[in-house]
């Protein structure tokens, strides 16, 4: 009895410690393939750029036992192994370590949205339990030569918007289970296999957006399981659409825009009837829309834009597409009306038609569905009124009716219409009055009515209302009265256009509110009063036009602060007194008139008065100097004199002084370009510099050589280094040192100007003996096709560029307006 119960008692003691090892052991196994896992993903984490990526801090291999908690892990049920790794959008950069093969119980791996680049791992193929394959939104480059046919239960491959090249590999068609096959954004080539039609399998494919060429294959009629299919962007197809498409019955999306596709629209296309988006535009397809086509009845986004087709509009292919929400039709060659049946489409929110050869009115009831956002229509025949349920649903926010033959008043509603934010109905015979409250539309950005026959006076609004017009183009209009001065509550405006109106009054002062306002056009109206010093606050002007109005007074000195205005035209007017000195002295100031009113006393002599054109001053019977006659109290100065005569010499024609432009601009980039040549030249053989100024400095070549220490980099570039100094004035100035053209360099010497210190002007003028025909002697073989002619009269501006004195030189804008017409004949001639 005793022998027996100590036999069990050992027994159960085995058993017990037998139980107590073999889970220790089991324990130790589980943390060696944790660690060894852990350990992996480590790798991975060093390939990253930088390693310490704050998404990954729980990745240390101290944590190891919480591996299966680590960013982006998932394992199985006893959080033993990793099934999925996903680290989509965490902004890493780098590149993916080989040793992402080493996680064999990989299910679902997903790297997408992040930076990563180079090549993808060739050893993915190890990875045989692999479903789900995210590697899109990268950088990965090389060819796609892995081996597919280990990868059996790959469901889904998704490689797009990378940098993949060569031909779309033949190996994904041994995955007998995938689904879904993205290969869209990248640089593959060549043809798309016809063997791809074997992946019955698929829902969806898109090869868009790569340079394939070739024929669609109409074997990708076979996939008839596909719910989407793209196939276009930057892919350059030959011939059309393949009728077997057709037979892709359970497609949802069919995609084939900007990819060359020719001839008509398959009819066999009709078949499709679970497709909601059809995108054909931007191609050469030309005939009919085919009216098999209403059978889409759940069709939400149909684009045939950008095509070459014809014919009207069929009435009955609309009339059953009661889903449509885009309708797009511009730029082809479509005629007629546009059918009634579109105002009925109960949920068309976007309809563009513009560009083609419609004519009759738009449809009255267009809108009154309730949900318009965007209408374009504009640059067709159109005739009629503006339909006045636009924006009934108050969801309207393009409308653009330019250039047509619409007549009648602008539809009072518009006035409430606060989601309208871009407006262009310029080019039309508009009359009436502009709706109470349209241009205080909270939303509105743009606004362009110019080219009709509006009528009234614009709005005052004593509340300042918060607007965000941008634009303001009222141009060309019948419009009246005096100019509000809320227009100064418009603090966003760049662009305001009044000429061509018949306002009346001072400008107000409060224009000069418009703080943001580049461009600025009240020409042509009866505005009077003086030119408000206020308008030198809108410091941002580049472009002011006041001219053709009635307008009396002096130039406010107050204008000179506008240090960008570049085009001041205040011509036509009543304006007296002396012309400022202190316009002079805006630097940006290359265009302005003056003509035509009533200034008197001597054109100043300074700054930017000497460049202004002889036609600036005309008009203004008591000024004097310049291009007018000689002031009485100077006929006696000897630098008036000098300069009279330069300019009685450059009076033979307005085309002479043209001719003096163009080769500045010319001249100035090669004379810069050839210079840089030639200073590295000399630097590469000598240790000393060598400075050249092209203006008086107030301060020396040792200040600038002491800036080029190495706490004063401030930058650096292919062209060289970039320093910060202060000069002894104070002055903050940047140098650019730089880099000099090695031994193996692939630039070519350009003659030998250079050499023994000959410039370029002074290499140019020996070997063409300063005469234009000369050019021969210099034009670079490789311009052979260039007719010497041209050649000549280019060669001639650049002559005119690099004139000693400085008068004869032309301004930019006459290098501009030569160089535009270097191509005609006999345009300039030497004098």
């Amino acid at each position: 009895m005793a022998a027996g119960s100590v036999a069990k008692l050992v027994f159960i003691t085995s058993l017990l410690l037998f139980v107590f090892v073999t889970s220790s052991d089991s324990a130790s196994l589980h943390n060696l393939f944790l660690r060894r896992q852990a350990t992996i993903l480590l790798s991975l984490k060093q390939a990253f750029e930088p390693p310490q990526n704050s998404c990954l801090t729980r990745w240390n291999v101290s944590n190891y036992k919480s591996l299966c908690t680590w960013t982006g892990i998932k394992c199985d049920a006893k959080n033993t192994s990793i099934l999925s790794l996903d680290i989509s959008n965490y902004n890493i950069s780098g590149y993916l370590s080989p040793a992402i093969s080493d996680i064999h119980t990989l299910v679902n791996l997903s790297v997408s949205g992040n930076s990563l680049s180079g090549t993808f791992p060739v050893d993915i193929h190890k990875l045989v339990h692999l479903q789900f394959l995210n590697i899109s939104n990268n950088q990965f480059n090389g060819s796609l030569n892995w081996q597919f046919s280990k990868l059996k239960e790959l469901v889904v491959l998704d490689a797009y918007n990378n940098e993949f090249s060569g031909s779309l590999p033949l190996g994904v068609t041994d995955l007998s289970k995938l689904k879904h096959l993205d290969f869209g954004g990248n640089y593959f080539s060549g043809k798309i296999p016809p063997v791809y039609g074997s992946l019955e399998n698929l829902d969806y494919l898109s090869l868009a957006g790569n340079n394939l060429v070739g024929y669609i294959p109409k074997q990708l009629g076979n996939l008839t399981n596909l719910n989407q299919l793209h196939l276009g962007y930057y892919n350059l197809f030959d011939g059309g659409i393949p009728a077997e498409l057709g037979n892709l019955v359970n497609l949802v999306r069919l995609d084939l825009s900007s990819c060359g596709l020719k001839g008509p629209i398959p009819p066999e296309l009709g078949n499709l009837n679970k497709l909601d988006t059809l995108f054909l535009q931007t191609n050469q397809l030309n005939g009919s829309i085919p009216p098999e086509l209403a059978n889409l009845t759940t069709l939400k986004s149909f684009d045939l834009s950008n095509n070459v087709l014809t014919g009207e509009i069929p009435v009955e292919l609309f009339s059953g597409l009661n889903e449509l929400t885009l309708l797009n039709l511009f730029l082809n060659k479509f005629h007629g009306e546009i059918p009634r049946v579109l105002a009925e489409l109960p949920n068309l929110e976007v309809l563009k038609l513009w560009q083609n050869n419609f004519t009759g009115s738009i449809p009255s009831m267009l809108g009154q569905n309730g949900k318009l956002t965007e209408i374009d229509l504009s640059t067709n025949k159109l005739t009629g009124l503006v339909p006045k349920f636009l924006c009934s649903g108050r969801r309207l926010t393009i409308l653009i009716l330019l250039n047509n033959f619409l007549f009648g008043p602008l539809p009072e509603d518009l006035g409430r219409c606060d989601t309208l934010s871009r407006v262009r109905i310029g080019q039309n015979y508009l009359s009436g009055s502009i709706p109470n409250g349209f241009l205080y539309l909270p939303q509105l950005s743009l606004v362009e009515l110019q080219n009709n026959y509006l009528t009234g006076q614009l709005e005052q609004r004593r509340s300042k209302l918060l607007t965000k017009l941008g634009q303001l183009n009222l141009a060309n209009n019948r419009l009246s009265g005096s100019l509000p001065a809320s227009i100064g509550n418009f603090s966003s405006l760049n662009i305001l256009l009044l000429n061509g109106n018949r306002f009346i009054g001072d400008i107000p002062s409060d224009i000069g509110r418009l703080k943001n306002i580049f461009k600025l056009d009240m020409s042509r109206n009866n505005f009077s009063g003086q030119i408000p010093a206020e308008i030198s606050n809108c410091l941002m002007l580049t472009y002011l036009d006041l001219s053709q109005n009635q307008l009396s007074g002096p130039i406010p000195d107050q204008i000179a602060q506008i240090h960008i205005l570049n085009y001041l035209n205040i011509s036509w007017n009543h304006l007296n007194q002396s012309l400022p000195k202190e316009i002079g002295l805006m630097k940006s100031l290359t265009s302005a008139d003056f003509s035509h009113n009533n200034f008197s006393g001597p054109i100043p002599e300074t700054g930017q008065y000497s460049v202004f054109n002889s036609t600036s001053f005309i008009g203004n019977p008591q000024l004097c100097g310049f291009y007018l006659s000689p002031c009485n109290d100077s006929a006696t100065s000897p630098i008036r004199a000098d300069k009279q005569n330069n300019i009685n010499k450059s009076k033979v024609s307005g085309k002479y002084k043209l001719m003096f432009a163009l080769g500045l601009l010319v001249c100035s980039l090669v004379f810069a370009a050839l210079a840089i040549i030639k200073t590295r030249r000399v630097r590469k053989n000598s240790n000393t510099w060598k400075l050249t100024t092209f203006q008086k400095l107030e301060f020396g070549s040792n200040d600038i050589l002491e800036c080029l220490k190495e706490n004063n980099i401030i930058g650096r570039g292919g062209a060289g280094i970039v320093y910060r100094g202060e000069m002894p004035n104070g002055e903050n100035i940047a140098v650019k040192k730089l880099l000099g053209i090695s031994k193996g360099s692939s630039h070519d010497n350009v003659g030998d100007f250079g050499e023994d210190g000959m410039d370029i002007v002074q290499w140019t003028k020996i070997k063409t003996n300063w005469s234009k025909e000369g050019v021969v002697k210099i034009l670079d073989e490789r311009l052979k096709n260039v007719p010497v002619d041209e050649a000549m009269q280019v060669f001639f501006v650049a002559m005119l560029c690099v004139q000693e004195q400085s008068v004869e030189r032309p301004t930019m804008r006459e290098v501009v307006q030569m160089l535009a017409q270097a191509k005609q004949p006999n345009t300039f001639h030497l004098q």
